[in-house]
């Protein structure tokens, strides 16, 4: 039995580049206790010196990491409103725009960032994530790369996004060599390891995808779509018993995904026939 070992099917987790700059929603119980001490000194500070648009940002990244989006847009606009030329207001839109998936808010405001501060390489990192979400626009987003990487080289993000964008685009040959950049500078980084992974598989060098798929899994034990990858690979080379395992591990992570039960399916019944 074939199993689709394709960058289509490997890259299934792109739709979410452009989020990892985000603030995490979840907290523990001692961060979510921080957070509202956070959000009750900040609103305080605004009350008391309402003109003061510092303290408002403030409020908008405590209500952000509060995943209260709505106030904290309404914080950080109110912070543009007060002084519309500093880029890191339109950053703080951008992020809370991309948290409630609406992408065309989030670039209005990521261009309005790299237009005050050309220069600054987190906002070209940004804009160009948020373009790599629509297919059209991926020309675009790896120009936006580039000027990220040119500005700040050594920002593994930068070279770990630009290459899953080279990789939507067909050249997997640079999405290697953009991977391998970014695995230099941050050995540990789950999503270069899926990332190169499926650029391997895309290949058809099955070897070298599946050792970076398992090096993804050890760090980052809730992507399944690693460990589908990762299982097809298994049992294209007759490793059964743990190609079940692999894809029974990606059901777990998410057991209303049609397209991971299939796998397992299929892989119990090719494994039945040998």
């Amino acid at each position: 039995m074939r199993f689709d070992l394709s960058l289509k099917a490997a890259v299934a987790g792109l739709a979410c580049l452009g989020l990892s700059s985000a603030v995490p929603g979840f907290c523990e119980d001692k961060d979510a206790e921080d957070i509202k001490s956070a959000i009750f000194r900040y609103q305080a500070a605004t009350e008391q010196n309402p003109s003061n648009p510092i303290n408002h940002v403030k409020l908008g990244k405590a209500y952000l990491m509060g995943n209260d989006i709505d106030k904290a847009i309404e914080s950080f606009k109110t912070a543009v409103k007060l002084n519309s030329e500093d880029p890191e207001f339109y950053m703080g839109l951008a992020r809370c725009y991309g948290r409630k998936r609406d992408i065309a808010a989030a670039t209005t405001n990521i261009k309005e960032a790299v237009r005050l501060a050309p220069n600054k390489a987190a906002y070209h990192l940004k804009y160009a994530q948020l373009l790599s979400r629509d297919e059209k626009k991926i020309e675009q987003a790896l120009t936006e790369f580039k000027l990220a990487i040119k500005l700040d080289p050594k920002d593994f993000t930068a070279h770990r996004d630009y290459g899953a964008a080279l990789g939507l685009k067909g050249d997997l040959a640079g999405q290697i060599a953009e991977e391998k950049t970014a695995l230099t500078l941050s050995p540990d980084s789950a999503d270069a390891n899926y990332y190169m992974g499926s650029a391997y598989a895309g290949q058809g060098k099955k070897k070298e995808a599946q050792t970076y798929l398992q090096r993804c899994v050890e760090l980052d034990k809730k992507n399944a779509d690693a460990f589908r990858l990762l299982a097809a690979i298994m049992a294209s080379n007759g490793q059964y018993k743990e190609a079940v395992s692999a894809a029974q591990s990606a059901v777990n992570i998410d057991p209303d995904n049609k397209a991971y039960a299939q796998t397992l399916e299929k892989i119990k019944v090719a494994s039945k026939t040998k």
